[in-house]
């Protein structure tokens, strides 16, 4: 068993690591790889206010998560790959999105979780046995870095392997894992505490007898050495108490962990530390439920068995990182391994609203909106030349993206025959002001996941800058929201920036195209679709005009119509003077008895029967989108006109809107 030292020795060994690894700036090889996964943590349930956007956990302790946000590079628009964790650790593992043909998961278990009622009908995913698993034959991260001579080895949930009783040797035999320690095709263990089992003890369902040699009993010795110095301060009646209790599953994890680590000594190493936690069943353990049953309960955050459960997890990443801090490198004499060990901590998913805290996004677990796929994600080093520790990035990434970093970090290319959709982050990692170079990043759901609160229906989504498109194959609709003004997703800006809708959509029915992306089908009768445009259905873009009829059976499709800009007022399909013309001539026309089509025609944008400010707001960003703010000042034939300066006329001079747009012209 190793012996580890005390909590309060973190800081001083960090500052003495960086400050060694800064004056010296050795390179010191292939680094290792230690890449932890948190199952279902929400935005907002960790208590650090820098990957939270300000809007930590009022009640849930994370120290040592708060001290690696600090410390490391803190990401603030870091997504999962999929809406639950089957999708996005199939995307992962492989690089690849979720919906491409050699994953196809889109959804824990299948994509009809809404009832024999729904419009529309899921289509079959993963394996051919049913099972969301990825084939044995994928490549994953895993085998590239075996193949450029890493030792590795998974600790904790996997859930993306052929059920049945060969799945862990599977991860060894087909995943490229040196070691397995509790993986299966489970998507939770069924309990967190070691069982009995005769004189011995051993994990219930979910986690594979391969993590049961470190099931035992706590020890005196054991809490003394590995509980206690990572407490944060519990009594010793607490700890007293746990010895001759059951072994809790994140400490086992922690213990094979380490015993892995502590084994390589002729190379780099991968860990693949999977978490259970904070997946149900809610079990923290007793001395940690204790301690948050003794605690006032948070505006926000209440659950003492999700608090206990987290801040065990939290430790156990404490655990980690001091094996890093205090251990010697065997590869480099006088250094530790935290100097040459790179640490990404992130979640497969957002977390569930009736426990986590997703802070100020909507939506949850299971959900295509923000509180479903924006998670925490952080990068850790003990060397400067590996992640540009003290600062935030605000660069969108996800997970698919891992790969190719690991790719990049091990100094491999891609094996001849093996693609990604993933791009690199280890250079923004080394540096925060470097730029990705990539403008989108998409998800897509076929199906249905209602139950508990959940309401996701077939939606295709992309990231796009600040902006996030969503498209709802129900009544063929787009959701635009600007995340940066509106980061929970509350003003839906479609109709009111349609260029922005019909440069993103066109590129999301490329990507469906590019990656052959299924849709759901017609339950029963016939669907009328009339519009004149492309459209996205059975693997191919085409075009329709007029009316497209779908049967029952046939893929309901992504509808990529006309777009008619709010500034196009004479619905010619372009956006020009004429158009500026007709707005002016609408200031100050009496609208009673028009329909709302016909106001619209004299500058109406709002739809209050009325030529004012608001529409003249609206028409300038619309005339704006579409030909730039050099145009817009060009059709004005004057300066372009300030909101402000308008409104200080309207406010001196007592003017309406017409009278001073009037003095203006």
């Amino acid at each position: 068993m190793v012996i580890l030292v005390p909590l309060v020795l973190f800081a001083v060994g960090q500052a003495t690591e960086q400050a060694r690894a800064q004056a010296t700036g050795q390179a010191m090889g292939q680094p290792n790889i230690v890449f932890i996964f948190a199952d279902d943590l929400g935005f907002s349930d960790t208590s650090n206010t820098i990957t939270t956007l300000g809007n930590p956990s009022d009640f849930y302790q994370t120290p040592t998560i708060d001290r690696l946000a600090a410390e490391g590079m803190a990401f603030t628009n870091a997504y999962s790959s999929g809406v639950n964790c089957a999708p996005t650790r199939a995307a992962l593992l492989t690089g690849l999105y979720a919906q491409r043909p050699t994953n196809n998961i889109f959804n824990v278990d299948n994509l009809n979780r809404g009832g024999g009622g729904t419009l529309l009908v899921g289509p079959a995913q993963g394996l051919p046995t049913g099972t969301d698993a990825i084939p044995n034959n994928a490549f994953t991260y895993a085998e590239l870095l075996q193949q450029a001579g890493y030792q590795t080895a998974h600790v904790g949930k996997f859930h993306v392997v052929e059920a049945g009783s060969s799945a862990p040797t599977d991860i060894v035999n087909f995943h490229g894992f040196h070691q397995n320690f509790g993986g299966s095709s489970a998507g939770n263990p069924s309990n967190y505490f070691a069982q009995a089992s005769g004189s011995s003890r051993q994990f219930a369902g979910g986690v594979s007898g391969s993590l049961d040699p470190f099931a035992g009993d706590y020890t005196a010795q054991y809490v003394q050495q590995n509980i206690v110095p990572f407490s944060n301060g519990a009594s010793q009646a607490a700890m007293d108490a746990l010895v001759g209790t059951r072994m809790h599953v994140s400490d086992a994890m922690t213990d094979a962990a380490l015993q892995f680590m502590d084994q390589q000594a002729g190379g780099p190493f991968l860990l693949n530390f999977n978490a259970y936690a904070v997946h149900t069943p809610i079990q923290g353990r007793p001395d940690l439920v204790n301690r948050y049953q003794n605690l006032p309960g948070g505006a926000q955050d209440t659950n003492v068995g999700f608090a206990a459960l987290l801040e065990g997890f939290d430790q156990n990443v404490a655990r980690l990182i001091d094996y890093l801090e205090t251990t010697e490198d065997p590869n480099n004499a006088g250094s530790t391994l935290a100097e040459n060990t790179i640490v990404f901590f992130t979640s497969d998913n957002g977390g569930r609203l009736n426990q986590s805290n997703n802070g100020p996004l909507k939506g949850e677990k299971g959900e295509l909106d923000e509180g479903g796929i924006r998670v925490p994600l952080i990068a850790w080093s003990g060397n400067p030349d590996l992640v540009d520790g003290g600062t935030v990035n605000h660069t969108p990434v996800a997970s698919f993206d891992f790969f190719s970093t690991f790719a990049s970090l091990a100094g491999t290319g891609l094996p001849a025959g093996v693609e990604v959709d993933g791009v690199d982050l280890s250079g923004i990692i080394a540096d925060v002001d470097a730029d990705l170079g990539r403008e989108d990043i998409f998800w897509h759901f076929p199906g249905y996941l209602i139950s508990g609160g959940r309401d996701q229906r077939p939606q295709t989504a992309m990231r796009s800058g600040d902006w996030k498109l969503l498209y709802n194959y129900e009544d063929q609709s787009f959701e635009l929201y600007n995340l940066a003004d509106d980061i929970g997703e509350s003003v839906n800006l479609a109709d009111q920036r349609p260029g922005v809708v019909a440069e993103l959509g066109g590129r999301m029915l490329d990507w469906l195209n590019d990656t052959d992306a299924p849709l759901a089908t017609l339950r029963s009768g016939e669907l009328a679709l009339t519009f004149d445009g492309q459209y996205y259905a059975n693997s191919q873009v085409l075009t329709n005009s007029g009316t497209l009829i779908i049967q029952a059976g046939q893929e309901v499709p992504l509808v990529f119509g006309s777009f008619l800009s709010p500034a196009d007022l004479n619905s010619d399909q372009q956006v020009n003077a004429a158009d500026w013309l007709l707005f002016r001539s609408g200031q100050g026309a009496d609208m009673s008895g028009l329909s709302a089509s016909e106001a619209r025609m004299l500058g109406d944008l709002d739809g209050d029967f009325d030529n004012d400010f608001s529409d003249f707001t609206l028409f300038k960003q619309a005339y704006i989108d579409a030909n730039g703010a050099a145009g817009f000042a060009a059709v004005l034939g004057v300066p372009e006109p300030h909101s402000a300066a308008l409104l200080a006329a309207v406010a001196c001079l007592g003017l309406g809107w017409r009278r001073a747009s009037a003095q203006r012209a």
